[in-house]
């Protein structure tokens, strides 16, 4: 009987739900829906299938982990947890381009991230885009004064290493 009463719905609209419709895919054109909304897929669904990719990620399945996340991300383009688990996913396969992209679309969503600062700035510095990672790091420290927060930490422990590696530049650059 529900997928009948459905199809009716579908094929014979009464006026209430077709205002229903056209007003939800004008939010979803506005960007204001995630196609998981358009669909009614739960939110519940969404974040068990955003556990178990995390599973996978870190068991090392990435290749399983990478097609959930890639799924989890059309459905729902808007979530920061998604962008950032496929910021890991691109670090891990050593694709930087990609992995910053991500985790500049989940500090986009959540400014005040310091995961994805840390991360973001980790590549940055492995490829001595010094200025860039230090803005990074800096920004994590100074979302946590206390020092209370890990990655806040990392980038405090991450800060001490740009000074050595600009040292160890400028001492390669002297012998030369």
């Amino acid at each position: 009987m529900g997928e009948e009463h459905r199809q009716t719905q579908i094929l014979d609209p009464n006026p209430d739900r077709i205002k229903h419709v056209t007003e939800l895919f004008f939010r979803y054109v506005q960007d204001k829906v995630s196609l998981a909304e358009l669909q009614g897929i739960k939110r519940s669904e969404l974040i068990r299938l955003a556990d178990a990719g995390h599973v996978k990620f870190r068991h090392g399945r990435v290749d399983e982990a990478e097609k959930i996340f890639q799924g989890l991300l059309l459905l729902d383009h808007r979530n920061p947890y998604f962008h950032a688990m496929m910021g890991a996913i691109h670090q891990k396969r050593e694709r930087p381009v990609e992995a910053i992209m991500e985790y500049s679309q989940t500090l986009q969503l959540t400014p005040r991230d310091p995961a994805a600062l840390v991360n973001r700035g980790e590549i940055y510095l492995r490829h001595k885009n010094y200025r860039k990672a230090a803005e990074d790091f800096r920004a994590a420290i100074l979302l946590d004064l206390e020092g209370s927060n890990l990655w806040s930490n990392r980038a405090r422990s991450l800060v001490i290493a740009i000074k050595r590696s600009i040292e160890a530049d400028r001492k390669r650059a002297t012998r030369q």
